[in-house]
This record gives structure tokens, C-alpha cells and sequence, in this order.
């Protein structure tokens, strides 16, 4: 028989393994679970600093509302207690799920705001002391699975991140050390890193087209802070490199920012030449590529090998029309033509072997001439310039790779009458 100091020590170590157990569930002290609910060990809390989730926000389910602030999801599961008839089919398992799980809420002042006919979908939020909370909860009943998806509502968060411009000089970077002007994540750990010769892919996400900046790409790979959503991570790199005077190519608004897990940038103040993508992939495992244009000593090149590609010059898709972020590399030729005075110059215009010989021909020549009309309206004397097209005919690299016909898609400038 049971000592009454050992039945309390006994109820107490209950007492504890049930509060433990609840505790382990995760989610703030705001959310009240029935005792039927507990943890799934195969399903884990994913938590956000920044996160959103759309939710139901009138009782007809007519309108919905995307909800930002601190973000908390799992799957947990339902037990049904001593007594209750086990969880199945058609035999009112969600509304008994409902039922537990709405009942422990309202107790703990949540309100109410939709459930579905089936009373296998519900909303709820708590409205009180200055916060505004939204609470989502769906079940697949019969195999007694219950996700819970709260929003904790706030502002925008102060940027975390001040990030320094690139320096009038290229930096010298250890392959070991962080890239100065795109220091990790605070937080964050370094995973591995190198440098390799790129080029590095600059497409816009969903566009269709293969767009390529070669070149020597500098990478790292860190892990990101377990908390770190996709969102924060994009928004907040986005805000500090405006700030820091950065061209955004994508996301091309704050508004874009949830639909990317990619950033690209374009540094071209002071004479740089920079281009940054950050990736986020699942559990904030964070790459960084960097690629620095104008580290190229394009004069040496040029000495050395009779020809140099313009590597960041770029064109509209299947035209021969300049982009704007070209304006950078474009300017790196001029002054290196500048710097070789008296030499002729054919600038060269050369494709991939996507479509006909004669349609590349035509469409190589016509880039070449674009790209020879920039630099005479900057100061190249015409007569040291001449433009010829030689379309799919000179490849440079493997035309069976997305990589190998981007770098075979280049302008380069060739000395006339220069042997190697």
C-alpha cells in the first residue's frame, strides 16, 4: 500500500509529465489545447520571426486576409480521451475535434470567427491588451491529425541588417572569409565557400529565359538562425542593400518579396561592378554568390590573348537591344579602349546554336553593332572600330548546357591583326 507521501510524489511526477508534455507542444502560452491534443513526434514546430499566412476572416468564409508577425505551425494529434469512441469516418469525429479544441480556446478568451460546414476547418483570433492573434486549425479526423497555424500580428521589425557599400578598390577575400559588403545573416554559421569560374544565373524566377553574367563567382554557404523565414530573410537583404545604394532586380517591390526565394543585385557606384544573389532554401540554409566584374584586368587580357569578352553585357531576349544594366561593363570597355589608343577593335557578336544559322548570323552582327555604337557615342574614335556577327559558328563552351550556351552568348572585342 501506497504511503500518502509517495501518492503525492506520484501525482506530482504525473502532474509534471502532462505539463511537460504540453509544453513540448510548442506555441505561446496565448494557446489553450484539450488534454486530447499532443504532440506527433514525426511532426516538428516550424517557428518564424517573420511569417505569413492567409486566413478566413468573416463568418461566411467569403473573405480572406494575409496576416504578417510572428509565425508558429505544426501538426499535432488527437487522442480521444477515456470513454470516447475512436476517431473514424463519417461518425462526427471533426465536430468532437471542434468541439475540444474550441471549447479549451474560448476559455482562454479566443473568439470565434469561422468554421466550415463539415467543422473541419476553423478560425479563430484574440483581439485583447494590444495584440490581435489569428488562429487556423484543420484536421484530417480520421487519421487524427490537427494543424494548428497561429499568427502573432505586428509591424514591420526593424531591419537587423546595416550593410557597408563596396569600396572604390576591388576587396581581397579569403576563400575562408566573409564577403565584406554581404556579411551573413546575424546568427548565422559558415557551412563552406569557394570560388569558382561562374558564370553566375541572373534569371529572373518564372521568366523563361536563361540569363547568365560570367565570370570568377565567389560563394558561401552559411546556416541561417532556425527561425529565419524565407521573408525576413529576402526583405530585410532587400531593404539593406537599397540602402546601401544597390540596384534591386528582383524583387523588383516590397510586395514581391513572399513570392522569392532569390535576390539579385547590381553594385555600380565608384567605378564597381558587382553583381549579389542570395538564395534561401528550406531550414534557412542561406548561399551567397558574388561576382565582381570589375576585379577583370580586361587590358592584360586583351594583351595577352588578341580578344576579350564583355562579360556583363546584356540584351533584350532575341533582339539586339541594350539593357540598362549593361551601362557597367560597357563602360569598362571605353576606358579600356581608351587606354589602348591607336589599336583596331572588331567587336565581336557570337550566340548559341538555338535556332538558324542564318537568323543567329544576322542577330550576332546586329548586337555587335549595338555595342559598337555605344562606344562611339562615348568617345571611340569610329575608325579603330568595325562590328561583324559570327553567330553559333566560334563557340566557346559546350552548347549541351544551359551554362555552357550562355557563356557561348558574348560580345567580345578582338585586336585587328593581333597574333597569339
Amino acid at each position: 500500500m501506497l504511503s500518502f507521501r509517495s501518492l503525492a510524489a506520484l501525482c506530482f511526477g504525473a502532474l509534471v509529465t502532462i505539463t511537460a508534455a504540453h509544453a513540448d507542444l510548442g506555441f505561446p502560452e496565448s494557446v489553450k489545447f484539450p488534454p486530447q491534443i499532443v504532440v506527433d513526434p514525426d511532426q516538428k514546430l516550424q517557428q518564424e520571426t517573420v511569417g505569413e499566412t492567409e486566413f478566413i476572416v468573416d463568418a461566411t468564409g467569403s473573405t480572406t486576409e494575409t496576416k504578417r508577425g510572428r509565425h508558429f505551425t505544426r501538426w499535432l494529434t488527437y487522442r480521444p480521451a477515456r470513454g470516447e469512441p475512436a476517431l473514424g469516418y463519417d461518425n462526427g469525429s471533426e465536430t468532437r475535434i471542434f468541439n475540444a479544441m474550441r471549447g479549451a480556446l474560448e476559455k482562454a478568451g479566443w473568439a470565434l470567427v469561422y468554421v466550415d460546414d463539415n467543422k473541419a476547418r476553423f478560425v479563430m483570433r484574440m483581439s485583447q491588451g494590444g495584440r490581435d492573434n489569428w488562429l487556423g486549425i484543420k484536421m484530417d479526423a480520421p487519421q487524427a491529425q490537427v494543424n494548428v497555424d497561429l499568427v502573432e500580428v505586428s509591424g514591420a521589425p526593424a531591419n537587423a541588417l546595416k550593410l557597408p557599400p563596396p569600396g572604390a578598390r576591388p576587396e581581397r577575400i579569403a576563400d575562408n572569409a566573409d564577403i565584406p559588403y554581404l556579411p551573413p545573416y546575424p546568427g548565422s554559421k559558415l557551412k563552406g565557400g569557394g570560388r569558382g569560374d561562374g558564370p553566375l544565373n541572373i534569371s529572373r524566377p518564372g521568366s523563361g529565359e536563361e540569363v547568365h553574367v560570367g565570370g570568377v563567382v565567389l560563394t558561401r554557404n552559411y546556416q541561417g538562425p532556425e527561425t529565419l523565414s524565407k521573408l525576413q530573410f529576402i526583405g530585410e537583404y532587400r531593404e539593406a542593400l537599397i540602402a546601401a545604394d544597390w540596384e534591386i532586380l528582383f524583387p523588383n517591390s516590397a510586395a514581391a518579396v513572399n513570392d522569392n526565394a532569390t535576390l539579385v543585385a547590381h553594385f555600380t557606384k565608384n567605378g564597381r561592378d558587382v553583381w549579389a544573389k542570395l538564395d534561401y532554401e528550406y531550414g534557412a540554409n542561406l548561399w551567397y554568390s558574388v561576382l565582381d566584374l570589375g576585379a577583370e584586368d580586361l587590358k592584360s587580357k586583351l594583351d595577352k590573348d588578341c580578344s576579350v569578352a564583355l562579360h556583363g553585357v546584356f540584351f533584350d531576349f532575341n533582339k539586339a537591344t541594350l539593357k540598362p544594366e549593361s551601362e557597367a561593363a560597357l563602360t569598362r570597355a571605353a576606358a579600356l579602349l581608351t587606354a589602348t589608343p591607336g589599336a583596331k577593335i572588331e567587336v565581336q557578336g557570337h550566340t548559341d546554336n538555338v535556332g538558324g544559322d542564318d537568323y543567329n548570323l544576322k542577330l550576332s552582327h546586329a548586337r555587335a553593332e549595338s555595342v559598337m555604337r555605344w562606344l562611339t557615342q562615348h568617345r571611340i574614335e569610329a575608325q579603330r572600330l568595325s562590328a561583324k556577327g559570327y553567330g553559333k559558328a566560334q563557340p566557346f563552351a559546350d552548347n549541351g548546357t544551359d551554362i555552357g550556351r550562355a557563356k557561348n552568348r558574348r560580345v567580345e572585342l578582338s585586336k585587328v591583326g593581333c597574333r597569339k
